[in-house]
């Protein structure tokens, strides 16, 4: 399956896009001769949803409607979700994603940081739903850095979120990336390839500061590799990174935990829920 977007795909990428841009731009110079529905009440943080649709895993109700259905991710039109993230290569931020269009085969969320706003499409189909582009926090936390990316995804396999997911099932998801990036009015040419293996690990309590949540941990293993090429000098960085996300069932992902490695340096973030509304 080949498809074709911008930006890249999902949070831990995205990350790790951000430390790579921050990562280039502080390396040493290189010599030139190297070579991302029914009206019901709100959910909110401290209340019990009951929505109606499929059950996925035991007894829990999926939201969403049509493919779109996803117990762990709820596709609901107005759906909004509030972070904090800390510790990370960007630093301490927040940001608010909401589900702004949900169509018969997809839906746009969109992500506001401050006076900054992203949208990030995704597919839904028969086997889960599946990112098509960066977007969400990841490109607005590079937009208000001054960061400005045109990246294209192609050859997109494999599913951001199973239809189905159970403990101790595994998955996978790759993509090509190419395009430029611009910082500083500096335009450099991008090309590469991202790798993303997610593992169930189980079920476990998880508190967050919108409350306690019985979640889902899923792993997520990131492979990236980037050429970056300005005035004919490439700069080749990989990037490796773990992720845990535990997603609550109708809720969605309620914290993510992750570090990685980039030229020899290390970080750990965590981003956690704050509040929350599904209609």
């Amino acid at each position: 399956m080949e498809q074709k977007n911008s930006y890249t795909l999902f949070t831990p990428i995205g990350v790790l896009l951000i430390v790579f841009f921050i990562a280039a731009c502080s390396a040493p110079p290189i010599s030139p001769t190297n070579p991302q529905s029914p009206a019901t009440a709100p959910i909110t943080a401290t209340e019990t949803a009951v929505l109606p649709t499929a059950t996925v895993q035991g007894d829990a109700p999926a939201a969403g409607q049509g493919l779109c259905t996803n117990v762990y991710y709820p596709v609901r039109q107005g759906a909004t979700w509030t972070y904090k993230s800390t510790g990370g290569p960007a630093g301490e931020y927040s940001f608010t994603d909401t589900i702004t269009s949900v169509r018969d085969d997809g839906f746009t969320l969109s992500t506001q940081i401050g006076d900054i706003s992203r949208s990030l499409e995704w597919n839904c189909t028969a086997e889960g739903l599946t990112a098509l582009q960066l977007g969400g926090a990841p490109a607005a936390m590079l937009n208000s850095q001054g960061i400005q990316m045109n990246l294209d995804v192609s050859n997109v396999t494999g599913t951001t979120f199973p239809s189905r997911i159970n403990p101790g099932d595994q998955w996978q998801q790759t993509m090509n990336v190419q395009g430029n990036v611009t910082m500083m009015n500096e335009q450099a040419e991008a090309t590469g390839n991202a790798q993303m293996n997610f593992s169930a690990i189980g079920n476990e309590s998880v508190t967050v500061p919108a409350g306690t949540f019985e979640a889902l941990k899923v792993q997520v293993d990131v492979t990236l590799n980037i050429n970056a090429t300005y005035q004919a000098v490439t700069l080749p960085v990989s990037f490796t990174g773990t992720y845990i996300y535990w997603f609550a069932p109708n809720v969605g992902w309620v914290k993510a935990s992750g570090n990685g490695n980039v030229l020899g340096n290390s970080f750990i973030d965590t981003t956690e829920l704050q509040t929350y509304s599904i209609p």
